[in-house]
């Protein structure tokens, strides 16, 4: 599982390595709806997924399987117990973090569940 760093910023983009392949990952604070979204760009900078609601303790590429994603998954993981989707600083705290787990291990996940 990779840990993937998020700054304190209401917009970024993350350089990621995913699967031996370089990615973007998109983060924007939504203001008004007081959430996170994620995107996915490719090396080309190139959208391959965009407006996905961060939701705590699930798949977030589960709806997006096509061939140009990520073969792993994303997931947002509390280190502690809190109620509720990540807050604006929640990444930055620790309470929350950004975790991707590669395809042979999502694929473990999976079968397990």
């Amino acid at each position: 599982m990779i840990r993937i760093q998020v700054d304190d910023l209401n917009s970024q983009a993350v350089e990621a390595v995913l699967d031996n392949e370089l990615y973007y990952i998109i983060l924007d604070w939504n203001e008004t709806g007081g959430y996170w979204e994620i995107g996915v760009r490719n090396s080309s900078y190139v959208t391959l997924a965009d407006g996905i609601c961060a939701v705590v303790n699930y798949p977030l590429f589960r709806a997006f399987q096509y061939p140009d994603m990520p073969p792993g998954d994303l997931q947002i993981v509390r280190t502690r117990y809190v109620n509720g989707p990540p807050p604006r600083d929640g990444f930055v705290t620790g309470v929350y973090q950004l975790i991707y787990a590669t395809a042979e291990e999502a694929l473990v996940y999976t079968n397990a569940v």
